[in-house]
């Protein structure tokens, strides 16, 4: 009988040992992914600079404002940011795309 305890008991050392790894495995695995995330996009949510050239970031990549009658006013404010490493240099008239919705 004392050899079928010291089995069951060393099964379940085991056992914990294999739990405590995985979770392990996964606390480790978890870090890394928020650390890539975060090195992508600032705490700020904004952009980390690239290099090689610049590269202009939008805070907004579509502005919707539902049905607009003809004549109403609808205004947007858009953050813009050089998020490259070299000079970023836009036209003084940008083109400008609107989309007609049925």
């Amino acid at each position: 009988m004392g050899t079928f305890r010291r089995s069951a008991l060393s099964r379940t050392r085991k056992s914990g040992a294999r739990l405590a790894a995985g979770a392990l495995g996964l606390a480790i695995l978890l870090a890394i992914t928020i650390t890539i995330f975060l090195s992508r996009e600032g705490a700020t949510g904004e952009v980390t600079t690239v290099r090689g050239g610049p590269r202009l970031w939008v805070d907004k990549e579509l502005l919707d404002f539902g049905p607009v009658r003809y004549r109403q006013y609808v205004e947007a404010r858009v953050r813009l940011k050089n998020v490259g490493d070299q000079p970023l240099q836009l036209p003084v008239s940008p083109p400008v795309e609107v989309a007609e919705g049925c």
